[in-house]
């Protein structure tokens, strides 16, 4: 019977089988020792004495010190080194000469709380509760012609119950980017999932606490019109996305992009998604046991409806409040709103297209975007016709028809080129 080291937890179950009269031959067949072995650690253990092995001294024991300072750096690191460099750093600096396999042996031994490993448990999701996001940063390719080599960012977004992936390419990571691209990805998945898990990013974490983490305004704003609640990961913790971490190793892995020359981003974000829509029916689902593309067509039934319009996202925005004679100031202009609101404050956004104001999530003015136009006040129909405002008819027609003629003016004034 070959002999084998017994560990401290092996001698505590030799006395307790001792205890309810197992006999030392069936307790040396069940750890694989022989009976003499059974019966060395009874006679030690009932005369409170030592095994004489554990007494004898380590060529370590000189490196203790060394030895537990650096797992105390690292006691509470998730993503520690492993025990090879320990041995490297013993070896390379303090003069240890002997084998790696000594230097697990001694932590095992002397420092049982370090060597034990964390583990992890695979989890399923229900279809249509989870989509999982991530960066696949700083991919270069050949655009318009070979040789032309741009940096590009590639957003990769996955369903977690049937691994359904689709890919989005930008030319930067700005919050911009990053939510014109959820409004793609959802476009292309034909619905919403219920809750989204994205990374730490700036653009949409502000401070991680969890699942009450402070989501970027903006972001929030986007996802709150569409019913969507934001779920982050444990930040340096990328094994709680681990299907979009997996899926992008798989897409990357089995693309050559970098012998390849695309017309442009539009060129290279279609054949992405052409090869991931290929290799989807090869590709299997955990969840199901069946191909990703039949998988994902059960899933689909399952994701939320469209929006008639996705909402509008604003390229600026700013919460001013609104002066006693009802305008408020905003990107270099003014812009009049009913009487009621003054004193108050006002959320103002630039959508790129129209000015929209907000008052307790309510819209309350919503005005035409002028790009040239500085220190113009743009007035409101509504806010001119109120009868508690006492001015004569006279003075309230012309202002109606300023009103009704402003942006008109303004485009004769742009196309005449007089300004």
């Amino acid at each position: 019977m070959p002999l084998s080291r017994l560990s401290p937890d092996e001698v505590d179950f030799i006395m307790k089988a001792r205890e309810v009269q197992y006999s030392n031959c069936e307790i040396a067949r069940r750890l694989g020792v022989t009976e003499g072995a059974i019966r060395y650690r009874v006679k030690r253990r009932l005369a409170g004495q030592r095994d004489g092995r554990e007494c004898k001294p380590s060529a370590l024991d000189g490196y203790r010190g060394v030895i537990a300072g650096w797992i105390e750096d690292y006691k509470h690191s998730r993503r520690r080194p492993t025990l090879k460099a320990l041995c490297d750093t013993l070896r390379r600096h303090h003069g240890y000469d002997h084998s790696y396999d000594a230097v697990r042996r001694y932590v095992r031994k002397h420092f049982p709380g370090f060597w034990k490993r964390g583990f992890r448990i695979r989890i399923e999701t229900p279809p249509g509760k989870l989509l999982q996001l991530d960066w696949k940063e700083d991919l270069w390719v050949q655009l318009t012609e070979p040789g032309n080599w741009v940096k590009v960012q590639a957003l990769v977004f996955t369903l977690a119950f049937s691994r359904k992936s689709v890919v989005k390419i930008r030319g930067r990571k700005d919050l911009d980017s990053f939510i014109h691209s959820h409004q793609g990805a959802f476009l292309a998945f034909g619905g919403l999932a219920e809750v989204i898990r994205p990374d730490c990013l700036k653009s949409a974490i502000v401070q991680w606490r969890g699942q009450h983490s402070r989501i970027n305004a903006s972001y929030q704003k986007f996802l709150d019109v569409l019913g969507i609640t934001v779920f982050p990961s444990r930040p340096g913790t990328p094994e709680d996305k681990g299907k979009v971490e997996k899926r992008i190793l798989d897409i990357f892995s089995r693309l050559d992009l970098r012998h390849r020359v695309f017309k442009d981003m539009t060129d290279l974000e279609q054949q992405v998604n052409a090869a991931i829509e290929e290799l989807s029916r090869t590709w299997r689902c955990g969840a199901t046991g069946l191909s990703v593309a039949e998988s994902f067509a059960y899933e689909q039934q399952h994701l939320r409806p469209l929006p008639e319009s996705f909402p509008q996202l604003p390229l600026k925005e700013k919460s001013s409040p609104v002066r006693r004679d009802g305008t408020v100031y905003f990107d270099g202009n003014y812009y009049q709103l009913p009487r009621e609101y003054r004193d108050h404050v006002v959320l103002c956004m630039n959508t790129g297209t129209e000015i929209l104001i907000y008052h307790n999530g309510r819209c309350v003015g919503r005005f035409p975007y002028l790009p040239q136009a500085k220190g113009m006040v743009m007035l409101s129909e509504e806010a001119l016709r109120d009868e508690e405002v006492h001015i004569s008819d006279t003075v309230r027609a012309w202002s109606l028809e300023v009103a009704r003629r402003q942006v008109a003016i303004y485009q004769d004034i742009i196309g005449g080129g007089t300004v």
